[in-house]
């Protein structure tokens, strides 16, 4: 008979490992496309970035979480540990900044071409690699808080049930902790609020765009659909999944700080949304680019 952390173990490994793959497939697939095209496309470089990170955050969350269900020893110290908690908060916002980023560039590319957008279509696309150095460049320093902080006895690494990572380091008594997890809320706050408006906008394109097929097709009987508007639909879809698990998770952090208490199936709640998201992502983004499924059938 499986216990409940045995089967709760089982859950992870195969969030973990679909997750997993189906990010590592997108990530060859773009990059190969990216390599071998005659011109750059900046959508495949944020889905890169995006996969990339999804694919880090299943691994330095997912593996650590199975390790402590299925009580594995830990045979980390303390640096090794904080490290691993490093890698975790450095992905996650990449993936964070990453899905922004794509979210705020196509709502630029199906905009109309006025004056005012007509200059910032121009310079979007030059600015992707620039703007994805800046997001590495601010986690890497912003996260180092990390390595600086002290941990006393309630946050021990080592223990016989596995290592204490990510959530499990959270001290609901220590000040630093607290705000250090009250700025990420702000930094988390701003991008979701931007996705938000650049979302809306998009959802007012497509219902012009709507309108206007509408119109077309009571003088018409053939209309199709292009591939920037399937792609917006695809994007708006990964956006809310984004928001949606990011929301419950950051209100379960909250609430563990409101009572001074840490609630281990709250840990297990937001550990199963941090990993569904990335899990679900690569399957939504594949619909983006028609040259990823053309590239699985070669």
């Amino acid at each position: 008979m499986l216990t409940l952390d045995e089967i709760l173990g089982i859950v992870y490994l195969q969030l973990t490992g679909i997750g997993f793959l189906g990010n590592l497939t997108l990530l060859i697939l773009n990059s190969f496309n990216f390599l071998t095209a005659h011109t750059v496309r900046p959508k495949n470089v944020i889905i890169i970035q995006l996969a990339f990170s999804n694919a880090m955050v299943l691994l330095f969350v997912g593996t650590p979480t199975i390790t402590r269900l299925w009580k594995v020893k830990c045979v980390l110290d303390r640096t090794g540990i904080k490290i691993i908690t490093y890698m975790q908060r450095l992905s996650r916002g990449l993936s964070l900044n990453s899905t922004c980023l794509l979210n705020v560039f196509q709502a630029i590319t199906i905009s109309l071409n006025n004056s005012l957008w007509a200059q910032v279509k121009i310079k979007a696309p030059k600015t992707i690699i620039r703007c994805i150095v800046l997001c590495w460049i601010f986690h890497l320093i912003f996260h180092m808080h990390i390595f600086l902080r002290h941990d006393g006895p309630k946050n021990s690494t080592v223990s016989k049930d596995g290592c204490r990572t990510g959530y499990r380091t959270l001290d609901v008594y220590n000040n630093n902790h607290i705000k250090f997890q009250i700025i990420t809320f702000v930094h988390d706050t701003f991008f979701v609020g931007l996705m938000t408006a650049s979302s809306v906008h998009m959802v007012l394109i497509l219902y012009r765009h709507r309108r206007n097929l509408n119109h077309i097709h009571s003088k018409s009987t053939s209309t199709k659909i292009s591939p920037e508007m399937r792609a917006t639909k695809s994007i708006l879809l990964l956006v809310a999944t984004f928001v949606l698990f990011n929301t419950f998770s950051r209100i379960c952090i909250i609430c563990m700080l409101f009572v001074k208490s840490i609630n281990m199936w709250m840990i297990h709640t937001i550990v199963l949304l941090a990993l569904c998201y990335p899990t679900v992502s690569p399957f939504i983004l594949v619909s983006i680019n028609k040259q990823v499924p053309n590239s699985c059938a070669c």
